[in-house]
């Protein structure tokens, strides 16, 4: 009974909704406590929060994101892994 209520109240509220672009309050609030506790201060502090459907979209992005970021320090040759 407890879970369905809290289910129930969830769904009254907002029901899943896939992030293609799209965001929501609560989403944004967990996000800003996310860039909190990461480390890091002033212009190395983490402060970015890219939110996944799934845990192969995670790693998909994650990979990409890799890639990108050597390319982006002009090192276009690590692109394999």
């Amino acid at each position: 009974p407890t879970l369905n209520a809290a289910a129930s109240a969830q769904m009254d509220k907002m029901s899943h909704i896939m992030f293609g672009g799209l965001t929501h309050e609560p989403a944004v609030k967990l996000a800003q406590e996310l860039a909190q506790m990461t480390p890091g201060s002033g212009d190395n502090k983490l402060d970015k929060v890219f939110y996944c459907d799934s845990g192969s979209v995670a790693v998909e992005v994650a990979m990409k994101m890799a890639i990108q970021y050597w390319f982006n320090k002009g090192n276009s040759a690590k692109s394999k892994f």
